[in-house]
């Protein structure tokens, strides 16, 4: 079967009603065998090719019972890797402000039964409120004030102030550029213990997510590739690997990283 590549967004508007109710397996990678939206099978997505090597160290990165937080889980990707690893003993919480993203995200979870991932139509921040969220690329870049899309805004610390989820154990943040704000929301409810993957976008998000992170105590290990951004263009958003002081599995996670060449 040959899978969609992508079209303008004129024809998507038609398209994608008709696809996204057409369910694929995931034909290989931490995923295979999960159900996947047609509409959103592309760009390695069905194949289970994309970004595979992340994916793999992901999935190893998070453990059994671990309470993921998804920051920016567009069509659930790393939702689904996260659900089966962490198993019935952990919960994934998957964050997508977009209504658009969020349909094709529960029905995701919807069809592969994920009785351990709750969906919530937050964006992450500094403040409680709401913002306009969206954009003129891929819905992978969606974004604060971009679009006429009007989503509600919280901070995690309201989040688990309220009983709306319980704080992470580990969390991956790709927020196109808000790392740091998001970061901040979470200042006093992030444990000690904790695990962050974070999606750098741009060197002012860099620095002010690393300087948030070291004043908390944690331990950074930036990727390959962040490093060769930092050394001159910044390209793409690569990854930061945070390390709670508190955090019991260091020594493993070190290890880890090390043989995926992080």
């Amino acid at each position: 079967m040959r899978l969609p590549t992508r079209v303008p967004e004129f024809v998507r508007r038609v398209t994608d009603p008709l696809l996204e109710g057409v369910r694929v397996p995931v034909l290989s990678g931490v995923n295979r065998g999960q159900w996947w939206s047609l509409v959103s099978a592309g760009a390695g997505y069905g194949t289970g090719r994309r970004a595979s090597a992340q994916m793999e160290l992901f999935a190893e990165l998070v453990r059994p019972g671990d309470v993921v937080w998804d920051v920016g889980a567009h069509h659930g990707f790393v939702t689904l890797c996260a659900a089966r690893r962490v198993g019935p003993a952990g919960a994934v919480h998957a964050f997508e402000p977009s209504a658009r993203n969020r349909a094709v995200l529960r029905r995701h979870v919807r069809w592969n039964r994920l009785r351990n991932v709750t969906v919530h139509p937050f964006a992450l921040s500094d403040y409680d409120g709401e913002a306009s969220f969206g954009g003129t690329r891929s819905s992978k870049s969606y974004a604060f004030g971009g679009g006429s899309e009007t989503v509600p805004v919280r901070t995690a610390a309201t989040l688990v102030a309220q009983g709306i989820c319980p704080p992470p154990t580990f969390m991956k943040l790709d927020v196109e550029g808000a790392e740091a704000d998001a970061l901040v929301g979470a200042l006093g409810v992030l444990p000690r213990s904790a695990r962050l993957l974070i999606a750098v976008h741009g060197r002012e998000a860099d620095q002010r997510s690393s300087q948030l992170l070291r004043c908390l105590g944690f331990e950074l290990v930036a990727s390959r590739a962040l490093e060769q951004c930092r050394r001159g263009d910044w390209r793409s958003d690569p990854d930061l690997f945070c390390i709670g002081p508190a955090c019991e599995t260091r020594e493993a996670d070190l290890a880890l990283l090390r043989r995926a060449g992080f």
